[in-house]
């Protein structure tokens, strides 16, 4: 079944909309996106701020097995987002996976992910929202950030969008076909590499060690000074 595209000029959240289709019974592979959003929201809160010509898109699924997505879905969702931004590029740009769906260029955010889940037994959903910078980085004080048009000349949102919806195909059927060993191999392949420091921010809490990979849950693998190695399951992540 093809993706259906509902894009407008502007939005106060894709996601917002996309739940309300989603609570109202729309059938997946929904995809809401906004020229301009004016309350796009990130993780834990925040906001996220959109300068315009970016992208602004939610994405509607309706798995059989919720939870079981849910645990692939972040990592799916990076995968694609990397893949369609260097597909943009005309060479090979330095971007990274940052755990567990930012995607980083040259060391600095240039998209990010929010997936909500909710509904029902007969109707139960879920909505990745994605935000990336694609023609300017907003001005948000004590973040840097980055944005697609220092690496490739003007990309359309709506052709970035559906390059997007393509990827996730691609990496979702490879994750039925293969399970998650080979979307976490993918994603280790993209990230930061084993070893690099960095540390976890859990409110006013930081536990800093080094990265050791992934588990087979998808879990940070954190590396501490004395020598022990923990799984991290959520938590703000900071590159040293």
């Amino acid at each position: 079944m093809a993706w259906r595209f509902e894009v407008y000029e502007t939005l106060g959240s894709t996601s917002d909309l996309c739940k309300e289709k989603a609570e109202a019974g729309a059938p997946e592979r929904l995809a809401v996106q906004a020229l301009f959003q004016t309350s796009g929201r990130g993780t834990r809160g925040r906001s996220w701020v959109d300068p315009g010509g970016n992208l602004a898109i939610s994405l509607l699924f309706k798995p059989q097995n919720p939870e079981f997505f849910l645990t692939a879905c972040p990592f799916l969702t990076a995968l694609a987002l990397y893949e369609t931004a260097q597909s943009f590029c005309p060479s090979k740009a330095e971007f990274f996976l940052k755990w567990p769906n930012d995607l980083l260029l040259n060391e600095r955010k240039m998209a990010g992910v929010l997936i909500e889940a909710g509904g029902i037994a007969s109707n139960r959903w879920v909505v990745v929202g994605i935000g990336a910078n694609l023609a300017q980085a907003p001005d948000v004080p004590g973040r840097q950030l980055a944005a697609l048009s220092e690496a490739a000349p003007a990309v359309d949102p709506i052709k970035f969008g559906a390059a997007l919806t393509a990827e996730m195909d691609r990496w979702i059927a490879a994750w039925n076909d293969h399970g998650f060993e080979v979307i976490r191999r993918a994603w280790l392949e993209r990230a930061h590499p084993v070893g690099r420091h960095l540390a976890v921010q859990r409110g006013e809490t930081y536990i800093t060690g080094s990265f050791s990979g992934l588990d087979e849950q998808g879990r940070l693998l954190l590396a501490l000074p004395g020598g022990e190695t923990i799984p991290v399951v959520t938590g703000d992540i900071l590159l040293g």
